[in-house]
């Protein structure tokens, strides 16, 4: 008798599920043959209605670009680097006398006194009297929002954060203002600004726990918020410098704070969800 030949296989051919269980006595074939078939995007269900297929956003994390431990360590070299030409007088202060020449001559030359008014009062952004109670009443929300002590326990953090390096570095330090105001021992110095660093941590961190418990559906509104937060923030700082409040250093010197705490925060801070 001739021997029968093995049928001849397709090598392109590929394995379905009817394939391992074709016959009763065959043994299927092994998870490395056989792959599972892709689930719709439309059919997955951590999607949202509103964009099949699309994933839910990561609402704590920070972008890309924020989220190496560079960012960090730039803005602490940075504090550090300023810091020190302060306490030495050092060279780099001399953008600080020329940047205070450019806005005492703007502010003389500008004929619109509303414009005085306007940066005067942007600066009470960066008091505790109305930062630090927005900052609460954001916690407060977003507890009631995420149902949890969480976000109350975030912005207490955030608040001793601040408070504990601010004021602390002005009084070791005891820079004086750019009027020429001595700072007597124990008094609290210009360096680093505590309008600027405390309207970056009290805003930035009220938006950030009302953009993760109240926006966590809409990208777009919390890309606009965190946006209106940063300009508001950054308007505090200008307007000190505008009204001859503090110097540049000052300022530049209390957003590297405020980013170095925010940083912080949303690394490591307890989530809510």
């Amino acid at each position: 008798m001739e021997k029968q030949r093995p049928p001849v296989t397709d090598p392109h051919r590929r394995y379905t599920a009817e394939d391992t269980t074709a016959s009763s006595g065959s043994h299927p074939l092994s998870r490395s043959t056989v792959r599972r078939t892709q689930t719709p995007r439309a059919t997955r269900t951590g999607d949202h209605h509103s964009r099949p297929g699309a994933l839910p956003p990561a609402s704590g994390r920070l972008p890309r670009a924020l989220s190496s431990f560079w960012f960090p360590i730039a803005l602490l070299a940075l504090i550090v680097l300023l810091t020190e030409q302060v306490l030495v007088d050092g060279p780099i202060l001399g953008i600080d006398r020329w940047a205070r020449t450019q806005v005492v001559h703007a502010v003389a030359a500008n004929p619109y006194r509303l414009v005085d008014t306007l940066a005067n009062g942007w600066t009470d952004l960066g008091s505790s009297a109305v930062a630090i109670p927005l900052l609460g009443l954001a916690a407060a929300a977003a507890a009631v929002r995420s149902r949890s002590w969480k976000p109350v326990l975030g912005a207490v953090l955030a608040g001793a954060a601040l408070f504990a390096t601010v004021i602390p570095g002005k009084i070791l330090i005891g820079r004086p203002g750019p009027e020429g105001q001595l700072v007597g021992p124990g008094d609290w110095g210009w360096f680093p600004s505590g309008h600027t660093s405390t309207a970056g941590v009290c805003l930035g961190t009220a938006a950030w726990l009302l953009a993760t418990t109240w926006l966590l559906g809409s990208r777009d509104l919390r890309r606009a918020l965190y946006a209106v937060t940063a300009m508001a923030c950054t308007g505090v700082g200008l307007c000190l410098i505008w009204c001859d409040y503090h110097w540049l250093l000052d300022v530049v010197a209390g957003w590297c704070l405020s980013g170095l705490i925010l940083w912080s925060l949303v690394r490591w801070s307890p989530r809510s969800r």
